[in-house]
């Protein structure tokens, strides 16, 4: 089991190590404005649901990447450690963020934190991630011993019951969807500019070519089967005894690049895809 769990962690750093230029590009279901600003509101809403009495909360961005928490959470005041399995994925944050006095940053294991402290943290934040981590229910327990009293633990985009009922609604939009990027696909020019103007672009340029001859089914996913995904049950029975689950909702994500999202505007209250939790130690 130990050596499983190890070589699921060395194929995700391998993974990303070789693609992090290109992560932000490829995923834009998760930098689009829509979906950006639904975050900007979590982080802020987990700010203020702190009782730990800093001033400048001291945040734990588990399985940071490139910086999509990261990057909000230090606009936001916060003093942000920001951990993750791939160095790659860590040079591209510090990259995109600057050297700053409030930014550290530090590589994982996949097993543990054994490297903090108890009750060192004020936010615990973690997005897109537990799907990759081996064993992702010791990981929450290890948020759990990590998080200050009062402190807020905070889980975001992994996929929602409902996903794996083959709803017809959800089915529906998946169709429109699917039709709307046929047709009318994310524009490419108006991203050139940014993209050319970018620190590192013989990265983005390495990793480009990395990818087209080593092409990959996924990117190191492992809890993303039907009979193998997030259980968020499992995930309640740790965080109930030491904490106030304050939030725990389902969303459907914004797929689209442009704003306003048309599809996702028609579907966002008739079906869902992701789950968020947002809780606070007792």
């Amino acid at each position: 089991m130990a050596h499983m769990m190890h070589d699921a962690v060395k194929l995700n750093r391998k993974i990303y190590n070789a693609t992090a230029p290109l992560y932000e590009e490829r995923h834009g279901e998760i930098f689009n404005p829509t979906e950006q600003g639904r975050i900007a509101d979590s982080l802020r809403s987990c700010l203020a649901s702190l009782v730990t009495g800093a001033v400048a909360p001291r945040v734990l961005d588990f399985g940071a990447g490139t910086g999509n928490l990261t990057r909000q959470l230090l606009s936001l005041g916060a003093t942000v450690v920001a951990a993750d399995v791939s160095e790659g994925c860590l040079r591209e944050l510090r990259t995109s963020t600057g050297r700053q006095h409030c930014l550290e940053t530090t590589v994982l294991n996949g097993r543990d934190l054994a490297w903090a402290d108890s009750a060192s943290f004020d936010l615990v934040a973690t997005y897109s991630v537990l799907h990759h981590v081996p064993d992702y229910l010791a990981a929450v327990g290890e948020f759990v011993r990590v998080v200050k009293p009062g402190g807020i633990i905070y889980i975001d985009h992994e996929v929602c019951p409902s996903y794996w009922e083959d709803e017809p609604e959800y089915s529906a939009y998946s169709r429109e969807l699917a039709e709307l990027q046929e047709v009318k696909p994310p524009p490419v020019l108006p991203r050139l500019p940014k993209l050319f103007a970018r620190k590192g672009l013989w990265r983005y340029l390495l990793a480009a070519v990395w990818l087209k001859r080593n092409r990959i089914a996924d990117e190191g996913d492992i809890h993303v089967h039907k009979h193998d995904h997030i259980e968020w049950a499992a995930i309640r029975e740790i965080l109930a005894p030491h904490c106030q689950i304050l939030q725990e909702r389902d969303y459907l994500v914004c797929r689209e690049r442009q704003q306003p999202a048309p599809v996702w505007e028609r579907w966002r209250d008739r079906c869902a895809d992701m789950r968020l939790i947002i809780a606070r130690k007792n």
